[in-house]
């Protein structure tokens, strides 16, 4: 069996206390999925909700996510200059030791739709190590659109990259005049271990066989309760611990 273990190494002395190590994306299904009934009314007729959606919900659950380990509060002054205003005195030394945000320059983004926004980094404490052949992608918690935190995507082959992977990040509640608040342990970037690999591409037309099987695979979905079909027959399930 091949090694498949994602090791996290943390690389900054920070405070026991502020140790937040990444977690199992699937530990982090928001309230507002959980709270989702499985059916819903709709004009009468009883459909399924997303809830019965099984590639939703996987995606949500898939490979890990970072999260904020201080809280951090992110001021943008009227000329658009980024401070991070201290809470008391230990929150200041803490901050100072290791500062967990920085920015980068605006120009950097040049031509793109977020040129005239902060682009803030997250400063990672922690290295990401995977087995060799795979890479990580990093990108926003999926699904997760009530979180302001945006950031940038980007596929690291962190098989043979040992340094840190700081998180550039867009919040969209900042604006200049006003501060957000990020709280300690809010999920920062959702990373997925991806295998790779060499693809080509290949464009065809079905044939009759093919669209015959198609066509059978409908009906057995329609005899079988629809929405539990790929649940119960097609679904693979996938571990990240």
């Amino acid at each position: 069996m091949s090694d498949k273990t994602i090791k996290f190494h943390l690389i900054k002395s920070l405070p026991e206390d502020l140790v937040l190590a990444p977690v199992s994306s699937k530990k982090l299904i928001p309230e507002w999925f959980k709270h989702i009934p499985p059916k819903v009314d709709n004009n009468g007729e009883e459909i399924p909700s997303v809830k019965k959606c099984i590639p939703f919900l996987d995606a949500m659950s898939m490979g890990y996510t970072l999260l904020m380990h201080i809280d951090v509060v992110i001021q943008q002054l009227e000329n658009g200059e980024i401070r991070l205003p201290y809470l008391d005195e230990e929150h200041k030394q803490v901050l100072e030791a290791h500062k967990p945000i920085e920015t980068h320059p605006s120009i950097q983004a040049m031509g793109s739709v977020f040129e005239s926004m902060p682009i803030l980094k997250y400063m990672n404490p922690w290295t990401i190590e995977t087995p060799k052949d795979y890479s990580l992608l990093f990108l926003p918690p999926i699904n997760r659109l009530e979180n302001p935190i945006i950031p940038l995507v980007g596929f690291v082959d962190t098989d043979t990259y040992i340094n840190v992977v700081n998180i550039p990040f867009i919040h969209t509640g900042l604006e200049p005049g006003k501060q957000v608040v990020i709280s300690a342990g809010t999920p920062i970037c959702q990373i997925i271990p991806i295998k790779r690999d060499n693809w080509t591409s290949k464009v065809t037309l079905y044939d009759n066989r093919q669209l015959k099987a198609v066509e059978k695979q409908r009906k057995q979905m329609w005899a079988d309760v629809r929405d539990d079909y790929y649940a119960k027959h097609l679904h693979k399930k996938k571990g990240y611990n």
